[in-house]
């Protein structure tokens, strides 16, 4: 799946989030939250805490990749490199307070 807009994050974590039978609080309550923040994340607010995105997408087991390959086929086959997001989320591990 490809995702491009804060608003197929929030439809993302919706759909984990019902699949798993857990209420909006649920998932509040397990991240550290408030309701109002889930609400928002999945309402695909822009403004959301990466860090917490990215935790609430750990807590559902949304298995994450980021292809960093360049475009240009020159460039591709020099390029090495990546982004260690289980260190970024380990960094925003402290729950967040609303």
């Amino acid at each position: 799946m490809i995702i491009k807009t804060p608003k197929e994050i929030g439809m993302l974590v919706r759909d984990r989030r019902k699949a798993r039978r857990w209420t909006q609080d649920t998932l509040a309550q397990r991240l550290g939250v408030s309701r109002l923040w889930v609400v928002q994340l999945e309402q695909g607010k822009s403004t959301a805490q990466i860090g917490l995105v990215l935790r609430a997408l750990n807590e559902l087991e949304v298995p994450m990749q980021v292809d960093i390959t360049p475009q240009d086929p020159a460039t591709r086959a020099a390029s090495t490199g990546g982004i260690d997001l289980d260190s970024i989320i380990r960094e925003t591990s402290m729950p967040y307070r609303a």
